[in-house]
């Protein structure tokens, strides 16, 4: 009971009490002044380093992946002593610090067999040194050390205060940490957003208006940039090109791979009597300037538009599907998908296009919509196109998109979704 000690003992236990608090809330108001990790990292040690009144104060943060300490700040030390080679959690007194929390108290670094670059230590004038872990959520993260420059016991009172800063500046780090993390996510969010206005301005702001021939187009991203895109090329009066596409990945890779191959099939589309030869030289260029990992599928064909006859090559792709009185064929001549065979040949194959005839091109996020392990497939589409087939293009495409969306309305949506429909009219 406190009325047992004798009044002397209290009054020293009080005082020690008071200036342990006094230190602390010094040392929070401190650290706290900045949410800069690297500045709060040098406040931590240089703070800690006059509060502790001793030489010297280094920082080390834990990293899970190596289990290496890696020194990240100090006051006081050397940037040879602080180059001196690297320290791992598996040995010496980091292994009760970090994986024992222990505190680690070394009266003598030269005798103390805990104790690595001892050598380095004696050059540097280091004779004692305290170690504790820096734990956020009772996880280390790292360790705060002190030295000093005389042979020294620390006492139980330094030593709760030594624990008390390194719980203070762990807060401090833990801060500072999301403050960073916040603010990465929020530059991140920027970068994206700019992305997705760009890749959008890259997508046909309108569909061609034809005569004999409607077209409407839909691109829904499943994230804020995706990797499928489509494109209209109008040659001339008489012929207008037309591609889909899906890349390999998703968000910024997918997207200059998307921007990319879209250029460079627009660099090549001079004739638009040379189908099979420009996707050939694409591929042959993707083949050389991308990874093993990075390959496209991706559909071009040209329409000659007075004699409604349709050339085309499928590069991989989901093979469009023709509808001509209820009956399908699928436009699949062509070769592989573009980035992965650099000898590669592609066919090309003309069909000609009667009226009331409708192409459906599509990506595998449409057709691999899922609900309770089932896909979308390609019946569905082609019976919510058969359904739909008197309406107008464009409503063809908003009720294939409504399907998909109500049919995967209990799930995310984990792959871009666009649509092309092309329809001949009398």
């Amino acid at each position: 009971m406190l009325n047992d000690i004798p009044t002397s003992r209290r009054e020293e236990n009080l005082l020690h009490r008071i200036r342990e608090l006094s230190t602390l809330y010094e040392v929070n108001k401190i650290l706290t002044s900045t949410l800069d990790m690297d500045r709060a990292l040098e406040l931590i040690v240089k703070t800690t380093a006059k509060k502790m009144r001793v030489k010297a104060c280094g920082l080390r943060l834990f990293d899970k992946n190596t289990g290496e300490m890696v020194f990240k700040t100090a006051h006081g030390l050397s940037q040879d002593y602080i180059n001196k080679g690297s320290v791992f959690v598996w040995k010496g007194l980091y292994k009760e610090v970090i994986m024992e929390g222990k505190v680690a108290v070394v009266t003598d670094v030269a005798k103390d067999k805990r104790f690595e670059y001892t050598k380095k230590a004696v050059q540097e004038g280091i004779k004692s040194m305290l170690s504790v872990a820096l734990q956020i959520r009772n996880e280390p993260i790292g360790a705060l050390s002190v030295y000093t420059d005389r042979y020294y016991l620390f006492s139980r009172d330094q030593i709760r205060i030594f624990k008390g800063i390194a719980n203070e500046a762990a807060s401090v780090i833990e801060k500072a940490m999301l403050y960073e993390e916040r603010m990465e996510n929020q530059r991140i969010e920027q970068e994206l957003s700019a992305a997705a206005k760009i890749q959008a301005n890259l997508m046909p702001q309108e569909t061609p208006q034809l005569p004999l021939c409607k077209i409407a187009a839909r691109n829904v991203p499943s994230r804020t940039i995706g990797g499928d895109f489509y494109d209209f090329i109008i040659f001339d009066q008489q012929h207008l090109g037309l591609v889909i596409a899906d890349v390999a990945g998703k968000g910024i890779p997918g997207a200059i791979l998307m921007a990319s191959t879209r250029a460079s099939l627009r660099a090549y589309v001079e004739d638009p009597h040379k189908v099979s030869e420009v996707i050939t030289r694409l591929n042959n260029v993707m083949c050389r300037d991308t990874r093993p990992e990075q390959f496209v599928s991706l559909f071009y064909g040209i329409l000659d538009i007075p004699e409604r006859v349709f050339t085309y090559v499928n590069a991989g792709h989901n093979p469009p599907i023709l509808l001509r009185d209820k009956q399908e064929t699928n436009l699949d001549k062509g070769g592989p998908i573009l980035g992965v065979l650099p000898d590669a040949t592609y066919m090309e194959e003309s069909i000609q296009l009667l009226t009331q005839d409708i192409i459906i091109f599509y990506t595998d996020g449409i057709t691999e919509a899922e609900r309770d392990d089932e896909q979308f497939g390609t019946e569905r589409l082609k019976e919510c196109v058969i359904k739909n087939a008197t309406k107008a293009a464009n409503k063809i495409v908003e009720n294939i998109l409504n399907e998909v969306s109500e049919f995967n309305v209990n799930s995310p949506q984990v792959d871009d979704r666009t649509i092309i429909i092309l329809k001949e009219i009398p």
